[in-house]
């Protein structure tokens, strides 16, 4: 039982660039796109909004020439369906993309997540993560994405799968050295996760000050305290987020795409986490309502790329929840009828009991 929870840790481990620094890290850029393969992407992540991960299988797999972009969102698409397809073409990515180390990040979130799936090959899989985010920086030596990423494996995988608490301050001291700011995001994380709380709070009061790191300072914070089930400490650094905005950039070959980008997402992310404090508290109902509103309009307006995001499925889901909790039986089943396709084993146990609830008290 005990391999089976570190198990499940280890998709978090090689997984930081989804959930902590939060833009899609795989991504080819814009401006190396033909126009054509745009289009395509454009379609294709639509289709991905909505759950429709069949759709975007049957467009790409078999698919020649595909590019590290293409290669991404099919990825991300299988993980949603069949790991070990998704394992497959990942595999082929790297042999494909041998150079590129964004290839090798997508193939260790990969590995992460059939580690988290398969109790008795975790280790075998742990290990191939790690060995790819090692290979992404032997061929980027100065992205700090992926040292973030081995640095987060290293926090929270257990020692007989690798992980190596001295080594990930090394990292985090390393990333200080390549970027200050994210040095101190870096070391935070570290300090939280030795149990140096206060050292790291004292960091993260200070970059909550920084209109250029109070959003994503926020979300780590209360994500932390969330996983801690410290649901009030992480509803007050959480519920910031609700009034936050960031500026529209609308040309994503701007300069200040990236920056935007990553705020959006951070903030777009923190709402959902809003939205489960109220789920997993049984407290602050309305605003994780509020939260979750926000996050669902936000994410089917909103430029930027939303594939490492909660899906459509899991945002209704939790609404229903809340709306539920607050006794509205109506408005919870008319959001439970937005759900469409199929999420996984846990999604369909949750939505299953819902409607229970829901039909006993119609």
């Amino acid at each position: 039982m005990k391999l089976n929870k570190n198990a499940s840790r280890l998709i978090r481990a090689v997984a930081v660039s989804t959930l902590l620094s939060s833009t899609a890290p795989m991504a080819l850029e814009s401006n190396a796109v033909p126009a054509a393969t745009k289009a395509s992407i454009e379609v294709l992540d639509a289709h991905f909004k909505k759950g429709d991960f069949e759709y975007v299988v049957s467009t790409l797999e078999d698919l020649k020439n595909k590019t590290p972009q293409q290669y991404n969102l099919l990825i991300s698409a299988l993980m949603n369906i069949d790991l070990d397809d998704a394992e497959e073409v990942a595999d082929e990515f790297i042999a494909v993309y041998s150079n590129d180390y964004k290839a090798y990040h997508t193939h260790a979130n990969v590995m992460g997540a059939q580690a988290s799936n398969s109790v008795f090959s975790a280790l075998g899989y742990a290990k191939k993560a790690r060995e790819s985010l090692e290979t992404a920086i032997e061929i980027a030596p100065n992205e700090v994405g992926v040292y973030k990423a081995l640095m987060q494996f290293h926090i929270v995988a257990p020692s007989i799968a690798g992980g190596d608490m001295e080594e990930a301050e090394r990292l985090a001291n390393k990333i200080a050295t390549i970027d200050a700011l994210e040095g101190q995001f870096a070391k935070a994380r570290f300090y939280l996760e030795d149990e140096q709380v206060e050292k790291a709070n004292a960091i993260y009061a200070d970059l909550t000050q920084q209109e250029a790191s109070k959003i994503r300072a926020s979300l780590e914070l209360g994500s932390y305290y969330l996983s801690e089930e410290s649901f009030q400490s992480a509803y007050e650094t959480l519920s910031v987020l609700l009034n936050a905005s960031v500026p529209i950039v609308e040309d994503k070959d701007s300069t200040l795409w990236e920056d935007y980008q990553e705020n959006k997402s951070d903030l777009l992310y923190g709402k959902y986490r809003l939205g489960l404090v109220a789920v997993n508290s049984g407290e602050h109902t309305d605003s994780g309502i509020k939260a979750l509103e926000q996050y669902i309009d936000e994410y089917h307006t909103t430029n930027i790329d939303t594939t490492h995001l909660p899906t459509m499925n899991w945002a209704h889901l939790r609404l229903a929840e809340l709306r539920l909790n607050a006794n509205d039986v109506e408005k919870a089943k008319a959001t439970l009828a937005l759900i469409e396709g199929e999420e996984d084993k846990r999604f369909a146990k949750i939505l299953k009991g819902l409607k229970k609830q829901i039909k006993k008290r119609a």
